[in-house]
């Protein structure tokens, strides 16, 4: 054993008081890192320990990182903290002291535990134990007394842990799901970090390099407080073509008080898999609750079940009733229902009182019947809540106990200012979890939800909000103004004995909640991340690591991140998340009977089980990989994927397949061996020993070959409606292990939900029938490059008009006619005739649009080829009219002039089709 330390360049004996603390501090994280053999040795200023993993040397004047190699590499993998400093401490008064500048340092090193032991005395004392074990991990943690004057704020440490930028090839950072930056936002010198609990789910970041790879990461457990963090990337200005770590606790250390760092792990090596499953093993996470545990009984049916907003308060003259017989009866798949908006007031209004509902929807008698109605046909109710702000006009704020003050509920800032927070037109206060009264507030709010049918409660803003300081006396809960905030958050769902939801979720909730909604990916749509958004690929880390745990949904209530594009759907499937849609488009939206089917059949089996591993296949083409499933992706909108001589996928497109081969999903242009027609194939195919079904929610009419049971003889094959009504047998023709038939969309009238396979002793004998293939238009204008007069905002440009998606709209700027939009097809084209549409909802009520067509063969001579005339749109033929072009001419550009609108001062139109037949 070697003691020594340093007081200016001088070397005495360290106190035996300090060993004693230090071998406290010691035997708290020995058993992590027991049994440890590595070298130490002192050279060159520095002492240097390693093991066949890794090397790692600190400075012996005053305990920095040096550098720290991965032995598997021939260069440094970092090249030590910034300035040499191991911590740095910010105070108020714009104060600080860093490791680097203490007065007495001192260092000892226990070759019997494998420890390091680093001692910092002056206006703070400071006892870091660094702990090596025989596996690449290393522990830290710091204890700092602090007896100086000062608060101090921020503890960094370890303080910013260099790498070459030039080295980087991409970092990982606990942004829903996982955001992994690329190589360029380490060269291009930029810096990000944010707050956990908060904006980060997890106390992990991780570096992939040339050199190796680095992670850090805390330890945490549930009696435990959580300490509030900055985590990060920053650009070193003073050291050009480095970036560092970001590890920074945001704390409040009062003068002549102790506080402690959690033990902190390095880890040198490992992947991103290998670094989350060391996070979730260290961190006791397989220990938390499942969702089996959770759900019990219900696991199956729950994981079966999308997740469908459904805003009473935007859906115009609706009311229970018209819920029951417009959405419900309509959907051929159950859901969760999602209600939102049902309280006096409307959405973000009048919280934490949710019920009794606004009467104009009608009584909560109704609503209890409505709810009762719904989970009788097999959907789930959970209601939208946002308990940690309420509103400042709420019956409940308005009427406050005697004996309870406002100062004293709502979080204090610093300055005793209260935390009001403003979303649009609607002001709330940020409530203090730790006051009983909060407390038991949202207890009786639960009580009347779950008493009226509700079968758990989504609750907002939890699992997102940076946790802020509070400052209110009294009620910190044992933390203090740090971490209280939190503690009392974790307190409030781990005493919750329902199934609760949280808008995007932190690791450490996942043992108390069911679902996670809400992900890094429409914050970076709306522009809330500008520093990390174009840097950006996503990344399933919180799939790798507690997807067992909860279920992960895009956020809840935006239209951005619904499951309706197949950019979304393909998101959600290689990124582990179940599906979600909002109802608000109504029920004949294809994507909601998709949604249904495609969770129901290819997501549940595997809803629960966690992601082992996402690779790269191709420069564009991803494979998620579980136990038992894989999901392929192309992230390729313009071209698609052949996956081997069976199997192709669309632009932009994805498979699901089980290793079983019970089930296969995805988006085709080719399947089992055979070209599939124009148009787009949703396809799953679902085979047991008696029957293969195969579903196709969204697409074409086409022909499919399908691979017999090895111990059928024959097939017969029968198409049937969601329901399960037989429409029609349908012909077959058979070659050897394959069977080929026509899935035809609609058959005699009815729409075909599946078709199914089972095995005979002899051929079918169907041949001659009354229906068969419509040959698929193709739109000459879907996804043209096209151009407005004006937008009357950003989120309605031209470009949906072209989009596929009628519910999406282009809207010009008002009263401003006339007003043109004008498409290029790329090449001339023979035009004959042009679909407008606009929603195909009620709340789209009937209007005229007086319209002009014109062609053009090079962009800047038009003509017209259809007069000005009055265009009736009308949600009773779902806004959509045809119009005929007087004989075919073949054109480049087409314009619409639009002169007028009897229902808006705007020019406005959802969808243009343009066909050449």
């Amino acid at each position: 054993m070697r003691l020594t330390e340093v007081v200016r360049n001088k070397w005495i004996l360290v106190s035996l008081g300090a060993l004693l603390i230090l071998g406290i501090v010691s035997a708290l994280i020995y058993h992590l890192f027991a049994g440890s053999k590595v070298s130490y040795q002192e050279t060159n200023g520095l002492f240097v320990i390693s093991n066949s993993k890794y090397e790692i040397a600190f400075r012996a004047d005053n305990g920095g990182i040096a550098y720290v190699q991965d032995k598997q590499f021939n260069d440094k993998l970092s090249v030590g903290n910034r300035d040499n400093v191991l911590w740095w401490a910010f105070m108020n008064g714009d104060q600080s002291v860093n490791s680097k500048k203490m007065a007495h340092f001192s260092y000892e090193w226990n070759a019997g535990a494998g420890e390091l032991l680093l001692h910092y005395a002056g206006e703070l004392k400071v006892d870091v134990t660094v702990t090596f074990g025989q596996d690449n991990r290393i522990g830290m943690r710091a204890k700092v007394v602090n007896d100086s004057e000062n608060t101090i704020q921020s503890f960094r440490f370890p303080y910013e842990l260099k790498a070459s930028s030039d080295q980087v090839v991409d970092g990982l950072l606990p942004m829903l799901p996982g955001a992994k930056l690329k190589p360029a936002f380490f060269t291009e010198n930029n810096s990000f970090e944010d707050q956990y609990p908060g904006v980060m789910f997890a106390s992990l970041i991780s570096l992939r390099t040339q050199n190796g790879n680095l992670s850090l990461y805390d330890l945490h457990s549930k009696d435990k407080l959580i300490a509030s963090q900055n985590l990060g990337f920053k650009n070193q200005v003073d050291d050009a073509g480095k970036t560092a770590f970001v590890h920074n606790y945001t704390t409040l250390i009062k003068p002549k008080s102790e506080w402690s760092t959690p033990l902190i792990v390095m880890e040198i090596g490992g992947d991103y898999p290998n670094i989350i499953q060391s996070y979730r093993e260290m961190n006791q996470i397989a220990a938390y609750r499942s969702l089996a545990d959770k759900l019990g009984k219900d696991k199956e049916s729950y994981l079966q079940l999308p997740f469908m907003k459904l805003d009473i308060s935007a859906l115009g003259q609706a009311n229970w009733g018209t819920l029951a017989s417009n959405y419900v009866d309509q959907m051929d798949y159950a859901s969760v229902l999602h209600l939102v908006g049902f309280q006096k007031g409307g959405h973000d209004e009048n919280y934490p009182d949710f019920l009794p509902p606004d009467p104009k929807w009608g009584s909560e008698a109704e609503l209890r019947a409505f709810i009762q109605y719904a989970k009788d046909k097999g959907n789930r109710i959970v209601p939208y809540t946002n308990f940690s702000w309420w509103g400042v006009h709420s019956p409940t704020l308005q009427a406050l106990p005697t004996g309870v003050d406002l100062n004293d509920i709502v979080v204090q800032q610093q300055s005793g200012n209260l935390i009001k927070e403003d979303y649009g037109s609607h002001s709330g206060y940020v409530m203090n979890m730790n006051h009983p009264y909060v407390v038991q507030r949202i207890e009786e709010e639960h009580k009347k939800l779950l008493e009226a049918g509700m079968d758990g409660i989504f609750e907002d803003q939890w699992g997102i909000r940076n946790a802020p300081f509070l400052y209110n006396e009294g009620y910190l809960a044992n933390a203090d103004e740090s971490s209280a905030y939190f503690e009392g958050v974790r307190k409030y769902f781990a005493n919750s004995s329902h199934h609760m939801y949280t808008e995007d979720g932190t690791d450490v909730l996942a043992n108390d909640t069911v679902g996670f909604m809400g992900t890094n990916y429409l914050w970076d749509l709306l522009g809330y991340r500008k520093k990390t958004a174009s840097y950006t690929d996503y990344y399933p880390m919180v799939s790798m690591l507690l997807r067992d745990k909860v279920m992960l949904y895009q956020h809840d209530l935006a239209a951005e991140t619904m499951t309706d594009t197949k950019d979304m759907l393909r998101w959600n499937l290689a990124m582990g998340y179940q599906l979600s849609g909002d109802l608000f488009h109504g029920t004949d939206n294809p994507w909601i009977h998709l949604v249904g089917a495609f969770q129901k059949y290819v997501l549940a089996p595997y809803g629960d089980a966690l992601v082992k591993d996402y690779k790269q296949l191709g420069h564009a083409v991803t494979e998620t990989q579980y136990d038992q499933y894989a999901v392929i992706a192309n992230w390729d909108t313009e071209k698609s994927y052949v996956i081997n001589d069976q199997h192709t996928l669309t632009a932009g497109g994805f498979e699901v397949s089980a290793k079983d081969q019970s089930v296969r999903a995805g988006s085709y242009t080719r399947y089992n061996g055979t070209d599939l027609d124009h148009g787009e194939h949703y396809l799953i195919e679902l085979r047991s020993d008696n029957s293969i079904r195969i579903y196709q929610p969204i697409g074409s009419d086409t022909t499919l070959s399908i691979q017999k049971n090895a111990k059928w003889k024959h097939a017969f094959i029968t198409a049937y409606e969601a329901n399960g009504n037989k429409v029609a047998d349908l012909p077959v023709s058979e070659a050897g292990d394959r069977v080929q038939f026509d899935y035809v969309r609609l058959i005699n009238g009815l729409q075909v939900d599946y078709v199914e396979l089972t095995g005979s002793d002899v051929p079918s004998m169907v041949k001659d029938v009354s229906f068969g293939k419509m040959k698929e238009a193709v739109n000459l204008a879907l996804r043209k490059e096209i151009v407005s007069s004006t937008d009357t905002a950003k989120e309605f440009p031209a470009s949906l008009t072209v989009d596929g998606d009628p519910f999406t709209y282009w809207e010009s700027m008002p009263k401003r006619f006339p007003q043109s939009i004008t498409v290029n097809l790329g090449e001339q084209q023979s035009i004959s005739r042009i679909g407008l549409s606009l929603p195909p909802l009620d709340a789209w009520e009937a209007r005229t649009e007086e319209i002009e067509i014109l062609g053009s063969s090079d962009g800047q001579t038009f003509q017209t080829i259809r007069q000005r005339a009055n265009v009736v749109f009308d949600p009773r033929n779902k806004n959509r009219v045809e119009l005929q072009v007087d004989g075919a001419v073949n054109l480049q550009y087409i314009r619409l002039n639009i002169t007028e609108n009897t229902a808006w001062p705007a020019a406005q139109i959802s969808e243009i089709e343009i066909y050449s037949e």
